[in-house]
């Protein structure tokens, strides 16, 4: 009998750590997003009159995105996410949109695996659609990326 409380004991804490492992991967994706408005903010100032409204929409999911990360942190911990800002903003609008796509492609499967651990059918269905937008972004700079000669 206590060989089996000692494996569920071992086995508890594995799932503490993953459930530790989920929320610092919730709150970088706070945090992701929290830059990417950010980041967005300023390509749209760079950006030429043509592009800045395709920007501008992306930024605005951005913060949809940061709200529902947020919630989830708060959710799943019951405390609010460590918050901070530390990026390089784009000197250029080609520099940032070629950046946005680099980004937008990371994220996709970064999400992806945080969706795959939430058990909450709620939180699991907006975290999948972050990862639907942020591939829709990418796919968005990489057309607004050919109109420029490299």
């Amino acid at each position: 009998m206590y060989e089996f409380y000692s494996r569920h004991e071992e086995y508890w804490e594995d799932d503490t750590r993953l459930d530790d492992q989920l929320l610092r991967d919730i709150n970088k994706a706070v945090n992701d997003e929290f830059s990417a408005i950010h980041y967005y903010t300023r390509l749209a100032e760079l950006a030429p009159n043509n592009f800045q409204q395709a920007i501008l929409g992306i930024r605005q999911d951005e913060i949809k995105h940061f709200d529902w990360f947020s919630k989830a942190y708060y959710d799943l911990s019951g405390s609010y996410p460590q918050i901070s800002l530390n990026i390089k903003l784009p000197n250029t609008f080609q520099e940032g949109v070629s950046e946005s796509i680099k980004d937008e492609v990371e994220t996709v499967p970064f999400y992806q695996s945080i969706a795959r651990r939430i058990t909450n059918a709620r939180i699991q269905s907006r975290i999948v659609r972050a990862a639907n937008d942020e591939q829709r972004h990418g796919q968005i700079f990489r057309t607004i990326q050919s109109h420029f000669s490299y």
